[in-house]
Parts: C-alpha cells; structure tokens; sequence
C-alpha cells in the first residue's frame, strides 16, 4: 500500500477526499470552499491551485481523460491509483498523541473522509483509538491542573478549564458516534466503495 506523505498539507488531503468523490475542476473544488462548511479552508486562487499542482506533480491527480476543456479553460481532475492509494493510506493512519495534542483538525478531516473509501471497521477503531488517546490527554491536564490552578490568573484559569471541557465532549462523541457507526448497516456512503 502507498504511503500517505507526510509532507502533504491538510488543504492538500480535503482536496483529494474531493476529487474522491468525483473528478471536478480548480473552480469547482475553490466553490467549494467558498460556499459550504469547507469555508476553513481558502478559496483564494494562490492556495488552492498551487496545491493541485503539487498533488499534480506527485501523480496524485491528474486531469480527466478525454474530457473536453470548459470555455473558461477549466479541467476537470481525478485522482490517479496512485493517489487513491495515498489517500486511503492516510486514511488507514491511526490518530496518534501528538495529532490529539496539536492537529484535531487534521484527525477531523480524516474521519469525515473515512466512510467514503475504506472499509467501516476502520472509522470504528479510529474512534475507539482516539477516545482512548483523548482520555489519556486530559488525565494529564487534570493531574496539571489540581496542582497549578491555584497560581493560575482566573481568566487563565477559566480557559483551562473549558479546553478540558472541549475535550470532555469530544470524548462523549467519540462513544457517540462509535455506536452510531457500529448501529448502521455499512456505514458507507459511496456506491462500490471498499467493504
């Protein structure tokens, strides 16, 4: 199985879990982020095309074959076997402390890309394993703040205490969706997927 470069950038892996699920166009996939939830990430024209380029040139994307240029000039792309296999690489890639630490978003992106293209026993234990890694994060962070909240400003206080809080109820998800996931039939949402 290809490997999921590391290098690659979050904005990189929403565009291939896109095109995942069908071949679109620089201006297709920059509407996208414009006009739905995926507005986190930029539209601009100096973000999103350098980005397919680079997806480009590692064989990731490539444009559609025998498809005809818009008169605007756009193409559509697709993801190549390559890039399929990368994408569901990344996929496949357990959440790890440091991610829970520093990148949810990237772990969010993730799982919401997890039911279109592997199988769904994988966004299961992807929960489970984060749960777990979350509930260790915040065991930490309770141990650090019975012994610190007494020198804590109370703003700094008030802050802490609603990150643990955050984390709490991502946890509570975690159950949540776990058995929502184990309750459904596949758990898929794309024909033909992988099972």
């Amino acid at each position: 199985m290809s490997k999921a470069p590391r290098h690659a950038t979050t904005l990189e892996f929403a565009l291939l879990g896109l095109l995942d699920q069908q071949p679109q166009s620089g201006y297709d996939l920059r509407r996208i982020f414009a006009t739905t939830p995926f507005t986190h990430y930029s539209d601009s024209p100096g973000a999103v095309y350098p980005a397919l380029r680079r997806l480009e040139s590692r064989g990731w994307v490539a444009p559609l074959a025998r498809a005809p240029m818009s008169a605007r000039r756009r193409r559509a792309l697709r993801l190549t076997a390559v890039g399929s296999r990368g994408f569901r690489a990344w996929l496949m890639q357990p959440p790890t402390r440091d991610a829970v630490v520093h990148d949810m978003e990237r772990l969010y992106l993730r799982f919401a890309f997890m039911s279109q293209a592997v199988p769904p026993a994988v966004p299961r234990r992807y929960l489970a394993a984060l749960r777990e890694l979350l509930e260790a994060h915040l065991e930490g962070l309770e141990r650090y703040y019975a012994q610190a909240k007494r020198a804590m400003p109370p703003t700094g206080r008030l802050v802490f205490e609603h990150g643990m809080e955050e984390i709490r109820q991502t946890v509570a998800w975690c159950a949540r969706s776990g058995q929502a996931l184990a309750g459904s039939r596949s758990g898929r949402g794309k024909e033909g997927g992988v099972s």
